[in-house]
């Protein structure tokens, strides 16, 4: 059921960004698609809908189980796919008008698709070169110092043999994560600078809207700490 869910998920989704981004780069509506139709927001499309409260479980207690991420995500993706077959097609793309593509504004404007792991692969795949194996980020352990239970991991990310990011982390994984993230910033990606032109085109007041209300909260704690004093 969560294959069928995912693929069916895949399919709406690719069909709709399709048909509202004519004029986007293979690439660019690939990483659209991966912000919608990924374990993170699946789980919050199912906490939202409150989906957790009709898993059955093995726990025997009945007390309400907090779900992990992934867990959440499969539970969503087998509605789907039981949406589907109960239904059909047209039911699907109708939960899927209203539960998730309303959020593609929020990813654009937010610049946020998927960890950063995942949009650095995703990116990497936009420069493949056509008719050749594309090229993904390999991921290196440079260093480890610390004592076992407090140790520090320094990774490097290599694209096409050529050192891109570097991070550091308590977890080999989330230095990954930094060196993704440091690649993500300094890394010439051609679609990511397409990408953030037509976002400051399209969408220039909402941005300008966003940035004075982030400022604002940012000097409230300030203005109260004032007060106070």
């Amino acid at each position: 059921m969560e294959f069928l869910g995912d693929s069916i998920m895949q399919l709406v989704a690719t069909e709709y960004l399709f048909i509202h981004f004519p004029d986007h780069h293979e690439g660019h509506l690939t990483l659209l698609r991966s912000s919608l139709v990924n374990n993170r927001t699946q789980a919050k499309v199912a906490e939202e809908l409150g989906m957790q409260e009709y898993a059955i479980t093995n726990d025997k207690t009945k007390r309400p189980v907090a779900l992990r991420t992934k867990t959440l995500a499969d539970l969503l993706e087998s509605f789907i796919a039981a949406l589907y077959i109960d239904k059909d097609l047209e039911y699907v793309h109708t939960f899927m008008n209203v539960c998730f593509f309303p959020r593609l504004k929020e990813f654009i404007l937010n610049q946020d698709w998927n960890d950063p792991k995942s949009q650095l692969q995703q990116c990497c795949l936009t420069l493949r070169t056509e008719g050749k194996e594309p090229d993904i980020p390999l991921y290196k352990t440079l260093q480890t110092v610390g004592p076992s239970h407090a140790r520090t991991y320094t990774v490097a990310v290599y694209f096409k043999g050529e050192r891109i990011g570097c991070g550091k982390g308590p977890s080999i994984q989330q230095a990954e994560m930094g060196a993704a993230m440091d690649a993500l910033e300094k890394y010439n990606f051609p679609q990511m600078a397409h990408q953030k032109r037509f976002i400051e085109r399209k969408y220039r007041q909402e941005l300008k809207e966003m940035r004075w209300e982030r400022e604002h909260q940012e000097r409230e704690p300030d203005e109260t700490e004032d007060v106070k004093k």
